[in-house]
């Protein structure tokens, strides 16, 4: 063996060792906790996405329960309309039926 060789005895390998493990296991530890900070910053961000959703959701329905209401209305409103052209055109028409009966009644008076 060389001058510049070192012996290395097992209790300071098992010292070293041990420091090592340390280390490691202390390392390990500080990236659970940034993860874990992470997982939970995530957790949040889910939570307020969730809400907003729910909110939206809810508005959503409102929306369409006041959409089907105006739309009902509307239908009752032409249903009304369309009636009332109806009657409107039945009348004129019988009026027409009239006239043209009572122009039947002067023609032929006229031509007597």
């Amino acid at each position: 063996m060389g001058a510049n060789e070192e012996f290395v005895t097992k209790p300071d390998l098992e010292k070293s060792l041990g420091k090592f493990k340390e280390e490691i296991v202390h390392e390990f530890h500080i990236v659970a906790e940034g993860l874990m900070d992470h997982i939970k910053l995530l957790a949040e961000g889910h939570s307020g996405v969730i809400q907003r959703l729910d909110r939206i959701e809810t508005r959503l329905d409102h929306l369409e329960k006041e959409n089907e209401r105006q739309h009902i209305e509307t239908r009752a409103l032409i249903k009304l309309s369309f009636s009332e052209l109806d009657n409107r055109l039945s009348s004129l028409e019988l009026q027409v039926k009239e006239l043209q009966e009572w122009k039947k009644h002067v023609q032929a008076r006229l031509q007597i």
